[in-house]
């Protein structure tokens, strides 16, 4: 076999190919109902580390205004942010029982946020 045929056999051939989706009317509305669940999801998780990052930044000025300089101040101050296991065990948490009207004892946010 030539150089020339041997590169020919080792070539590799891509296929693309397009799908289009046309769901049904009752399917439409589930994959909405499902991306709205998510959007909320990350919403409530990008919330919940921004409240986070806030409880720092005022921890961090109080010691500022106490005196401290801001680089010893920000190597002082810990404030935990919220890793995914917890962000979900909140969640499930607020998600509660469609049987009860209030969230359960501890949870906080709003009431019925996940209907």
């Amino acid at each position: 076999m030539s150089r020339r045929e041997e590169g020919f056999a080792r070539s590799e051939v891509l296929r693309a190919f397009r799908f289009t989706l046309d769901p049904t009317s009752a399917q439409e509305e589930v994959l909405l109902r499902h991306a709205g669940a998510a959007r909320w999801a990350f919403n409530h998780a990008l919330g919940m580390k921004v409240a986070a990052h806030q409880q720092w930044r005022q921890q961090v000025q109080a010691l500022v205004d106490t005196g401290t300089t801001e680089a010893e101040a920000r190597k002082q101050v810990r404030a935990p942010v919220p890793t995914k296991p917890a962000v979900q065990k909140h969640l499930n948490r607020i998600k509660g029982d469609s049987r009860t009207p209030d969230l359960p004892e501890g949870a906080f946010g709003p009431a019925r946020p996940c209907p």
